[in-house]
């Protein structure tokens, strides 16, 4: 990973080209203050979706629900509805 020191200017389309092939880290007066790093539309999604109050309740409450033991296991929920996971890895 690349360090610039922010109070440099450093080039904003360099940095990033820079970041095209790894990470840089920007500082100032020695603490770190942003990254740029690689990213594509699929990281666009996951950065959207991780920081969704929506979704990340929804993570919360499938936690709760684990730790209350209201859940039940993949091949229990098999078993409850007949399905034979066997069957279902053949090619």
């Amino acid at each position: 990973m690349k360090t610039i020191d922010c109070t440099e200017n450093p080039p904003w389309e360099e940095m990033v080209r820079q970041a095209h092939d790894e990470g840089v880290l920007l500082v100032r007066n020695g603490h770190a203050v942003a990254i740029v790093m690689p990213f594509d539309d699929d990281d666009l999604e996951w950065y959207s979706r991780e920081r969704d109050p929506a979704f990340l309740e929804s993570l919360a409450r499938a936690r709760r629900q684990v730790q209350e033991g209201k859940t039940i296991r993949h091949r229990d929920l098999e078993a409850r509805l007949g399905i034979d996971a066997s069957a279902s890895d053949a090619p």
